[in-house]
Order: C-alpha cells, then structure tokens, then sequence
C-alpha cells in the first residue's frame, strides 16, 4: 500500500508542478533603483585625513525621486576641513546609466547654507638665538556668512540586497561667499548606502 501510494506520488508530483506557477529563488538585487524614493547617506571625508580638529566629519544626505530614467533630489551636504565648514541644504538632478548591475549618476548639485572659516590673519613668526630656529605663533581670526556653490560629480550604487545597495561618489564643488574667498574650491570623495523607500 506504501509502494502504491509512492508511485502516485511520483506520477502526480510532474502534473502539479505544471499546475504551480514557477517563483524566483530570492536572491541579491541584480538591477538599481530606476524608479521610486529612494535614501542614502554617505562618509565623505576620505580626501581629508586626519581632520585636525574635533568636530562632526563631512557627510551626505539625500532623498531622490526617480523617474524616467532621472533622479531628482534634495539633501544636506557638509564638507569639514581643518579650518573651514561649509554646510547646507542641496538640490540635485542626474541622468540614471545602467551598465550591468552597477548604476552610474552624472549630476548637478546646488548648495544653499553657510560656511564657518578661520584664519591666521594676526600670527608672527619669531627666532631662538641659541639655535638659530624660526617658529610661529598662529593667532587665527573668525569669520562666516553666506554660502553658495555648485558641482558636478559622479555616483555609482550597486544593489546588494532587495532594496539595500551600496554607493560611491566624487564631487568637485565650486562656491561663493566672503569666508571661502581664499579657497572656494572642495573636492569631495564619500562612501554609503543606498535604500529604496518607496516604489
């Protein structure tokens, strides 16, 4: 009766699997985020160490709708040196490019915010007798204002499970203002993640 019963078992089993749509095995994403909300934070603080200071490093955030083959976001950017911050809100579009599971995003980004600076305005430099050395004695002066800029740079994010993926970016920034008049130029190079909000 067991033998019986293993053979109609055997005989069924190609039957119901014609009947039982097939599923995919779940697996790491194979393809970005070409549509939806999508999160992501970023470390961008890699072209400037050590930071010779104890303050928050330069960090990404953004949150972008994407559509039609372009991403369309808003955010906030600070970039950290050891003495200047710039910080403030961004706006950013990019093209979407898809080359095999990586994704690559060319954009413009804009920043609206403030920038913090100090500098030795007032230090002197003096000289040890008995050596013959020279130092100086740095006297820094503090200055911030307004702050606007510009870039352009280049995103590549590569899934790595469902709606979780992993990013890098570089960023050349150019920006205005009083306090950034001796360097108005910050090259940016960060790590993250990525995250699908919303489809």
């Amino acid at each position: 009766m067991k033998t019986a019963s293993f053979i109609l078992l055997v005989l069924a089993a190609p039957l119901v699997a014609q009947q039982t749509p097939a599923r995919p095995i779940p697996t790491a994403a194979t393809r970005g985020y070409h549509s939806g909300f999508v999160a992501s934070g970023e470390w961008q603080q890699a072209t400037e160490l050590p930071l010779d200071r104890e303050t928050m490093q330069s960090n990404a955030f953004d949150l972008a709708l994407r559509l039609n083959g372009w991403s369309f976001g808003a955010g906030w950017l600070r970039i950290a040196r050891d003495l200047s911050t710039i910080q403030g809100g961004t706006l950013t579009a990019g093209k979407l490019f898809q080359l095999g599971p990586v994704t690559f995003i060319p954009a413009l980004s804009a920043l609206l915010g403030q920038s913090y600076v100090s500098v030795d305005s007032t230090g002197y430099d003096y000289t040890v007798p008995a050596t013959n050395t020279i130092g100086h004695v740095a006297r820094y002066s503090y200055s911030d204002g307004f702050a606007f800029g510009g870039s352009i740079g280049l995103t590549a994010e590569y899934p790595v499970y469902r709606m979780i993926g992993l990013r890098a970016s570089a960023a050349q920034w150019l920006f205005a203002g009083d306090p950034v008049a001796n360097k108005r130029s910050r090259t940016v190079v960060g790590v993250g993640l990525s995250v699908q909000v919303m489809q």
